[in-house]
């Protein structure tokens, strides 16, 4: 799904800080165009968020808000989780907490 433009979105969330977000419009939705992102560019794009902004957070809890096939894919296809209910697909605003490490390879 296209997201709305971050500046229209801002002015219904005043309290949020959306400062980290680069581009006004949906960037992905353009480069993709007609076609659907791969499970491949998907995972990339996904491991590069956990590694690049997630881990070099200063916050010690952190939610993340998104799509059920982008959590799928979080927890299927980029990280190594054993909990097979924690990988299930995930319900309509079903929340689910885990704590995450970052090892050094």
């Amino acid at each position: 799904n296209k997201r709305r433009p971050v500046g229209e979105i801002r002015e219904d969330y005043p309290e949020i800080d959306f400062s980290d977000i680069e581009h006004d419009g949906d960037v992905l939705w353009e480069e993709y165009g007609e076609r659907r992102e791969t499970l491949l560019e998907k995972s990339e794009r996904i491991y590069e968020f956990l590694t690049e902004y997630i881990r070099h957070r200063p916050e010690d809890e952190i939610s993340i808000v998104c799509h059920s096939a982008y959590l799928f894919t979080l927890l299927n296809a980029v990280m190594d989780v054993d909990d097979e209910e924690l990988g299930s697909w995930f319900l309509t605003s079903e929340v689910r907490s885990l704590q995450m490490t970052f090892i050094e390879r």
